[in-house]
């Protein structure tokens, strides 16, 4: 029997997957006459060390950027010059910071292999630079969404309960979309985070396929997979709406919905409460942000998020808010 349209845009791995390779073939260890080449070999030894989300992005930049601009270049005359020039064009294309700086981790991952292959000399890297000032990311401050909150209790349907979870817990949008009832233990009202959603390049892209799939895979870290307390006041209302253990939650079917309808559906909501605009990743940033300004401990809260270390937390939630100055100068004066 042959899948079905849903079924052929999902991809789900739940075990060691071979994906076909999308890179150029490699030369194995012999050298490279061209960046394009280089290309090739780096992709392929990638494919078998990365995530496969994290590979396709790397393929997305290659064959999307630096590719039409360095394929035929021959690895010998790469200069300095070339690659500023390069820069210069993606930021006069209007490109965002964060793809141009997606664009340049590649790139410089690619000189470097190039480098440790004695094809390239290692001066170039200091060309491959890009100074860009990173945007501070929106906050939704949980005062500010309890608007939001009362209004998606009263609606008391499993969609607005998904949303309440994430601005509760701090969960990715991605982990929001791959929850199952099964994951859900009502003896102990927690639950564990197993899968992920993200939509992909489609590796088995051809004609009459899709260029993209849902890419339904475990979390991306060993820290990312955790189990999480459920919020007291949404346990019994969960409870209450429980299906099978192989449903996922957001849909009551096998089936999953992806990030981007999540956040369609979270803008609409946005506008009904007359709230400010902002992504749905902002209501993860305001429960961080909530958690530290309340004083609970950075391991704490970044084992909730699911963060690889404290670090990792404290570079992207610990700024210091207005609330917090003001708390401060009131002290002093």
């Amino acid at each position: 029997m042959g899948k079905t349209k849903k079924q052929k845009n999902i991809l789900e791995e739940t075990e060691e997957r071979r994906f076909p390779l999308c890179g150029r073939e490699g030369k194995g260890s012999q050298s490279c006459e061209t960046f394009g080449e280089l290309c090739g070999l780096w992709l392929q030894e990638r494919y078998t060390e990365v995530k496969k989300s994290t590979y396709f992005n790397y393929h997305y930049c290659i064959y999307r950027h630096i590719l039409p601009v360095f394929e035929r270049s021959a690895l010998r005359q790469l200069s300095g010059d070339e690659i500023l020039t390069f820069i210069g064009r993606m930021r006069e294309k209007g490109l965002a910071d964060s793809t141009m700086n997606s664009v340049l981790i590649t790139f410089r991952s690619v000189l470097r292999h190039g480098i440790r292959m004695g094809d390239l000399d290692d001066s170039l890297l200091q060309y491959c630079r890009m100074h860009c000032r990173r945007q501070e990311s929106r906050i939704l401050i949980h005062q500010d969404s309890l608007p939001m909150k009362e209004y998606l209790l009263g609606k008391n349907d499993i969609f607005s309960v998904g949303v309440l979870l994430c601005r509760g817990t701090g969960i990715r949008i991605g982990e929001l979309c791959g929850l199952k009832w099964g994951d859900l233990d009502f003896s102990s009202n927690t639950f564990k985070i197993r899968r992920t959603i993200s939509r992909i390049a489609n590796p088995e892209h051809s004609d009459g396929q899709p260029k993209t799939v849902l890419y339904v895979r475990p979390p991306k870290s060993a820290t990312s997979a955790r189990e999480i307390p459920i919020p007291q006041y949404l346990a019994d209302i969960l409870r209450a709406m429980r299906k099978d253990g192989e449903f996922y939650l957001l849909t009551g079917s096998t089936v999953c919905t992806e990030p981007r309808n999540v956040q369609k559906r979270f803008k609409t909501i946005l506008r009904h409460c007359k709230m400010q605009d902002c992504n749905f990743h902002a209501m993860r940033h305001g429960f961080a942000t909530a958690c530290l300004e309340q004083g609970i401990d950075c391991k704490t809260v970044s084992s909730i998020l699911g963060h690889a270390s404290t670090r990792t937390t404290m570079d992207f939630y610990a700024h210091t808010s207005l609330r917090q100055k003001e708390n401060c100068i009131n002290m002093i004066s």
